[in-house]
């Protein structure tokens, strides 16, 4: 299970960082854009000041924007400065603000060398890769391995599943594709969606004008999509039978109370099954710089399953597995 500390690792800012980078970055290609941004910033966040940089969790963000909308209706206070569609236009420019801004960190393959480490030394034929992260720095380092191939749900010519329940920066409705050309280049999720299989838009720049289909880490997610429904399922059950659990860079991060169900629900019943079984439940390794990450996957496991912690960052975790110095499981 990879969470921002992995994507951390190849020069893509966590969720605290990246907002800022991203709105820095629109401005050099639509100064309108950055202002409509700029502009709801300034309602939410009196505080807020781009000249000193103080932009706040894009998650945090995100979910404010999603209270707004809801507040915004008869059954509450309507605003006269910020209708619902305005709100979602604010949404939509932050989201593809973020996308095109994750999509330039990725053209640098120095960064990429953590996460190809990874790949090569801890990902084995069979296993099962939950990332929530939107980028492609997994994919990219997956295909650089020649020995097995993955695929985004269950298929019996991939020797790795790769789950991504907050969509991708790759995903793309298919019936919103701007070309037959694009149409042909890309590769079937189900019926509605597609991934293109590049890691850079070169031949297709139009697609730079698609909104992706990404799932913001908020309270109250709308899933509009069929495959990605099945993708949060397939995570419940993957977790649900797993016998080691790698948590590496990810924080579970407040705002996101669904992931925290749908993950409790499925450690909850690995040890059921687990005791029928008359079996031990799930191990979890625990990788993260940050200490405070323990106690909340502490409370969500119940205490009843061991946590080993290593407070370390994802690439000197990788790096040490690289080295011999951890001994995987």
């Amino acid at each position: 299970m990879l969470g921002a500390g992995a994507s951390a690792a190849c020069g893509i800012p966590v969720a605290r960082d990246i907002l800022g980078y991203s709105a820095v970055a629109l401005g050099r290609e639509d100064k309108a854009a950055q202002e409509q941004i700029h502009s709801l910033l300034h309602y939410l966040y009196p505080n807020f000041d781009e000249s000193i940089g103080n932009y706040p969790n894009i998650e945090d963000f995100l979910n404010l924007i999603e209270m707004a909308e809801t507040f915004n209706s008869e059954e509450f206070i309507r605003s006269s400065r910020w209708s619902p569609t305005d709100l979602a236009a604010v949404k939509g420019a932050t989201l593809k603000a973020v996308t095109d801004y994750i999509w330039s960190r990725m053209l640098s393959a120095d960064a990429m060398s953590s996460v190809r480490d990874f790949v090569s030394t801890c990902v084995r034929t069979g296993d099962t890769i939950i990332t929530f992260n939107w980028d492609l720095t997994i994919e990219h380092a997956l295909e650089s391995r020649e020995d097995f191939s993955f695929w985004y749900g269950p298929r019996e010519d991939a020797d790795v599943l790769l789950l991504k329940p907050h969509g991708s920066v790759d995903w793309f409705p298919r019936s919103r594709l701007p070309g037959k050309d694009s149409k042909r280049r890309v590769n079937n999720l189900d019926n509605d969606l597609c991934v293109y299989p590049e890691f850079n838009f070169a031949a297709y720049k139009e697609l730079r004008a698609t909104e992706p289909v990404i799932v913001p880490p908020v309270s109250a997610k709308q899933f509009n999509w069929d495959f990605i429904r099945e993708v949060w399922k397939r995570v419940h059950f993957e977790i649900s039978r797993a016998g080691h659990l790698y948590i590496l860079g990810y924080s579970l991060p407040r705002e996101d109370q669904f992931a925290r169900l749908v993950i409790g629900r499925a450690l909850l019943n690995n040890r059921l099954n687990a005791e029928k079984a008359g079996r031990h439940p799930v191990a979890v390794t625990l990788v993260n710089p940050d200490d405070a990450v323990q106690p909340t996957f502490i409370r969500l496991l119940g205490g009843k399953t061991k946590i080993f912690f290593l407070q370390t960052t994802f690439e000197k975790y990788v790096h040490a597995a690289k080295e011999g110095d951890i001994t995987l499981q």
